[in-house]
């Protein structure tokens, strides 16, 4: 019998061509400037207090990057490319030491977000499934095998210069940290907007 699939839920990745190492003594500086930083989802990390595109002209080159990869985003959804565009809202930095992770959540009123791996961690980031989807497939009937239309979450490694990206409204979380190592990442918020009109005169 045939099978279809609809209303999946797109996950992109890419490694990215970026100078780890100096964006790493970027975070622990920041860090050093603001050693109580700000709490939202983690648990026992440091976030730092979100800024923007400019803000840290360190960052620049990375956040071309990510507003490069968001085009392909914006293509995918089939958003109309010649009248919108894609901009970088907020930007912040994680790190989470020994047991230290990040609850489950989302990102409210943002188009796309994701995650820079400054460092390799074995603490994954997770994505979960609407959970009235998995309340509903899981009390039927025992499932004997996990796969893409069963599974109530799926996971990605968190590897140094590797970028991840996602719809905002994708609840994930990070598991804890099982390494006495530092787990750094650069989190980031996309939005769309109506692009500007060039004057033709």
């Amino acid at each position: 019998m045939n099978l279809d699939t609809y209303f999946s839920t797109p996950v992109w990745w890419d490694k990215l061509d970026i100078d780890a190492d100096a964006i790493f003594n970027f975070c622990h500086r920041l860090k050093q400037s603001d050693p109580r930083g700000h709490d939202v989802s983690n648990v026992g990390g440091w976030q730092s207090k979100e800024f923007y595109y400019g803000d840290h002209p360190e960052l620049t080159p990375l956040l071309n990057e990510i507003l490069r990869r968001s085009k392909k985003c914006l293509s995918d959804f089939g958003y109309d490319e010649v009248n919108f565009e894609t901009y970088m809202d907020n930007v912040w930095v994680n790190i989470n030491k020994l047991n230290n992770y990040n609850k489950i959540h989302i990102h409210c009123s943002s188009f796309i977000s994701g995650a820079y791996y400054v460092t390799d961690s074995n603490a994954q980031i997770e994505f979960y499934r609407n959970f009235q989807e998995q309340y509903s497939i899981e009390s039927l009937a025992p499932i004997s095998e996990l796969n893409a239309i069963n599974a109530p979450k799926f996971s990605y490694p968190a590897r140094k210069n590797h970028l991840v990206m996602f719809p905002s409204w994708l609840p994930h979380s990070v598991e804890p940290n099982q390494e006495d190592i530092e787990r750094i990442s650069i989190s980031f918020n996309i939005r769309i907007r109506k692009k500007e009109r060039q004057d033709k005169s």
